[in-house]
C-alpha cells in the first residue's frame, strides 16, 4: 500500500511538472523564467523615468535624445552613392565643418513648412564688401549650374531677402571672368509698375527707400539694361517724380549720357524739353544791352540769343560770355525805346 501511494504521489508531481502540451519542463526552469520576467518589468518601469543613455562613437543613434560623443560624421548612403546625407561633419572629409550635407540626383536638401519657412540659414559673420564671409545661405554653382535658385508660388516671390541694420538683404557677386552677380528672368509680358513678368523687381522701404541700387566697380557699370530687338533697355516710370534720374557728383561726370554708336539718334525727346541754362533776359527801355548772372559757364560754352519781339532796325548783335563771372551780356544793334525780351540758351 505504501509503495503504491509513493508511486502515485511521484506520478502526480511528474504530471504537474509537464506543460499543457505534454512536454516536460522542470519546475526550476519555470521559476527561473518567472523571475526573469519580473526583473524585466522592473527594469522597464525604471527606464521609463530615466533619460536614455547618449549614443557615443560606434553606437546606434537614439531617438528622442541628444546623441553626443561622435568624432566623425554620421552618413547615410544609397547603393552606388547616388544619394547620401551627412550629419555633424567636423571636417574630416576636407570640406570644412558642416552641420548637414546632402546630395541627390534631383534635390540635395529639401525643406518644407506648412505655414513657416522651409529652410533657415544663419551666418555668423556679416557681409563685408559683398564678400560672403558667413552669409545665412550660400549657393555655389558648378560648371553651368546655378548656385541658388528660387521659384515663387502663384503670388509669392522666388527669393526674398531682408537686411538687418546695415546688412544686405540679397547680395550677388559675379565671377572674376565676367560672371553676373544676379540674373532675374520674369515670365509672361512686361507690365509697368505691377510686379508681373519682370526679371528683377525692387521695392524701396519707408518713405525714401531705394527700389534697386546698382554700384559698379572703378570702371564698372552700376546698372545695365538690355532690351529685346525692339524693346527698351531701361524703362523708368513715375507719377509725380522723375522716370529716370541721372546724377553726377563730380565735375568730370555726366548725369545722363545718350549715345548711338551706329550713327542714329542719340537723344529723342517726346514732349517739352526743359533746360536749366535757358530763359528770357529783358533789355530795359533806353538800353542796348543786358547782363545775365548766375549761369555756370566753361570755355566751351556757347550762348545763343534771339529777340522775342519784332522791332524794326533792332537785332541781337552779340552774346558775350564771362566764364569767371558766371555771366554773359547780350548786346543789341541799338538802344530800344521800350523794353524788349531776349531768349537765351547755353550749350556745352
Amino acid at each position: 500500500m505504501s509503495t503504491g501511494t509513493a508511486s502515485t504521489e511521484k506520478g502526480s508531481r511528474g504530471t504537474a511538472d509537464r506543460g499543457a502540451g505534454g512536454g516536460a519542463k522542470p519546475r526550476r526552469e519555470l521559476l527561473t523564467g518567472a523571475a526573469a520576467a519580473a526583473l524585466g518589468v522592473v527594469t522597464a518601469e525604471t527606464l521609463v523615468g530615466v533619460a536614455p543613455a547618449r549614443a557615443t562613437q560606434g553606437q546606434d543613434v537614439i531617438l528622442g535624445a541628444d546623441n553626443t560623443g561622435a568624432t566623425a560624421r554620421t552618413g547615410i548612403f544609397t547603393s552606388g552613392n547616388k544619394e547620401w546625407a551627412q550629419l555633424a561633419d567636423p571636417g574630416n572629409a576636407n570640406l570644412g565643418s558642416q552641420g548637414v550635407y546632402g546630395a541627390g540626383q534631383k534635390v540635395g536638401i529639401r525643406g518644407e513648412a506648412a505655414n513657416g519657412i522651409g529652410v533657415v540659414g544663419q551666418g555668423a559673420i556679416s557681409f563685408s564688401g559683398l564678400t560672403p564671409n558667413g552669409g545665412g545661405v550660400l549657393g555655389l554653382g558648378s560648371g553651368t549650374g546655378t548656385g541658388l535658385e528660387g521659384h515663387g508660388g502663384a503670388t509669392g516671390g522666388g527669393v526674398l531677402g531682408f537686411g538687418g541694420g546695415g546688412g544686405v538683404g540679397v547680395a550677388g557677386r559675379g565671377g572674376d571672368s565676367g560672371g553676373i552677380g544676379v540674373i532675374g528672368r520674369g515670365g509672361g509680358n512686361l507690365q509697368v509698375v505691377a510686379s508681373i513678368g519682370q526679371g528683377v523687381v525692387g521695392l524701396g522701404g519707408g518713405t525714401s527707400g531705394v527700389g534697386v541700387a546698382g554700384i559698379g566697380a572703378a570702371n564698372g557699370i552700376g546698372v545695365a539694361g538690355q532690351g529685346g530687338s525692339a524693346a527698351d533697355g531701361v524703362l523708368g516710370t513715375a507719377s509725380a517724380g522723375n522716370g529716370v534720374h541721372g546724377l553726377a557728383t563730380a565735375a568730370g561726370g555726366v548725369g545722363v549720357l545718350a549715345e548711338n554708336s551706329a550713327g542714329g539718334t542719340a537723344l529723342h525727346a517726346t514732349g517739352p524739353a526743359v533746360f536749366s541754362r535757358s530763359g528770357v533776359l529783358t533789355v530795359a527801355a533806353g538800353k542796348s544791352s543786358a547782363t545775365k548772372t548766375g549761369v555756370a559757364l566753361t570755355a566751351a560754352s556757347l550762348v545763343l540769343a534771339t529777340l522775342q519781339q519784332d522791332r524794326p532796325g533792332v537785332s541781337v548783335r552779340s552774346a558775350v560770355p564771362d566764364v569767371r563771372g558766371s555771366s554773359f551780356t547780350v548786346h543789341l544793334t541799338k538802344a530800344v525805346a521800350a523794353s524788349i525780351n531776349v531768349a537765351w540758351f547755353v550749350v556745352n
